[in-house]
């Protein structure tokens, strides 16, 4: 574990090298390519740890960079919350670090950090498997409007812990929903801290559409305008890409993935009776589809030296 100091921020940055220990590298060099890992919002390590461990397994080394304010104080400002503010300090951090051309691998919010990261710095990164990533559609869940309200919205994204029924309701597609392990380990993995809270709330508030555009947002959909990529997807479209849904996701939905028709190299794959916590929902299905796209972009690669 490591602390990168970025500015008036410190974000922790956890490594894990791949097993078995001493195990062909997948590039067939020695070495082990590598990962870097971005958790969605208000989240940590333990909302990937099944693709984290898949990875390692296969010859991986995987770094979980922590976004400013959610694993160490100070809390983030909403001043220095804009996406794309957020991915480049990861890019920082990741070049600091000297961490080679890497996989970005990113759960909601992370995807879409992810892609901003992958446009602004192209050098940094060798593939992108994004899972339920926003900044692709408009609309997210309509909550997100009662969040942007000021009073309001220091009322709910108060520090607390997620109760089972708004798991169920939100987060969880139909085939885990009446799990009751399952919702419990959810509930565990979301215990908040202040900073925490008040960083995902600077996030919110940061990435609001501006002016006339906040009217829109109060409409159905919208919510999504002030951190939506516009435009073509152009500079991700030399990138391979690997974009996994689930069909039940209430949070942010599944039709945003045909934008990614746009992309020359992009795979996506959707799971049905899933919901946003897929990547612990159908862990194996998503390992599956991550294992087959990784083997493809080393393949191509060595096709490519």
């Amino acid at each position: 574990m490591q602390v990168a100091p970025c500015e008036r921020y410190r974000l922790r940055v956890t490594t894990w090298g791949p097993f078995p220990i001493g195990g062909p590298s997948p590039r067939g060099s020695g070495a082990a390519p590598h990962a870097v890992v971005l958790p969605g919002i208000s989240a940590d390590w333990r909302g990937l740890a099944p693709q984290i461990r898949a990875l390692r397994g296969l010859g991986w080394t995987v770094h979980v960079v922590d976004l400013p304010g959610f694993a160490l104080p100070p809390a983030l400002k909403a001043s220095d919350a804009n996406v794309v503010q957020l991915a480049d300090y990861v890019a920082r951090v990741v070049t600091n670090l000297k961490i080679p051309p890497a996989l970005l691998l990113g759960h909601s919010l992370g995807g879409g950090v992810a892609m901003h990261l992958a446009m602004r710095h192209p050098k940094l990164v060798r593939g992108l498997a994004l899972i339920a990533p926003v900044g692709l559609g408009v609309s997210l869940h309509w909550i997100y409007k009662l969040y942007c309200v000021p009073l309001l919205g220091r009322v709910l994204l108060r520090p607390s812990v997620l109760r089972a029924s708004s798991i169920r309701r939100f987060l969880v597609g139909s085939g885990r929903r009446n799990d009751e392990r399952f919702i419990a380990r959810l509930v565990r993995h979301r215990a908040s801290a202040r900073p925490r809270a008040l960083s995902a709330r600077a996030i919110i508030w940061a990435n609001q559409p501006r002016r006339w555009r906040k009217a829109r947002a109060l409409l159905p959909g919208g919510e999504q305008l002030g951190i939506r990529i516009d435009g073509p997807l152009t500079k991700l479209s030399e990138i391979p890409t690997l974009v996994l849904w689930g069909d039940e996701d209430r949070v942010i939905s599944a039709s945003d993935a045909r934008r990614c028709k746009e992309l020359p190299l992009a795979q996506v794959r959707i799971a049905h009776g899933v919901g946003h916590s897929l990547p612990l929902e159908v862990a194996g299905w998503a390992n599956d589809h991550i294992a087959k796209f990784v083997a493809g972009l080393t393949t191509t690669e060595l096709r490519a030296a």
